[in-house]
């Protein structure tokens, strides 16, 4: 990934098949996390309200990284890990220019 010197960013993706979870996360050095996509496990936001299993994570002044949203952009599951990271750099405006191919699980078997 590209980015300017002052504004170093990276991205994280995890994928758990046995828990069932998938995570992109958009990350900003000295800052932490700004952006996130998270499938798999519900979120509570700081007002106790709860988001589903499908939720993104936007940076704001008052909350951080904290608040989550149900995002209308994400169709894929998170068995799908190429299809989510696809849907979620086009919503991130990222551009990708490389191959991601379906990531193999750890222990030798692939969904």
């Amino acid at each position: 990934m590209l980015s300017d010197h002052e504004h170093i960013l990276s991205i994280v993706g995890r994928w758990n098949p046995k828990a069932e979870k998938l995570s992109y996360v958009l990350l900003r050095r000295g800052t932490g996390r700004i952006y996130g996509l998270d499938l798999g496990a519900a979120h509570r936001n700081p007002d106790q309200r709860e988001v589903g299993a499908t939720h993104k994570h936007h940076w704001t002044t008052a909350f951080r990284d904290k608040h989550a949203y149900v995002p209308g952009d994400i169709t894929a599951s998170w068995d799908e890990p190429v299809h989510v990271w696809e849907q979620f750099c086009t919503e991130a405006r990222i551009a990708h220019d490389g191959m991601m191919h379906r990531p193999e699980w750890q222990d030798g078997w692939t969904l």
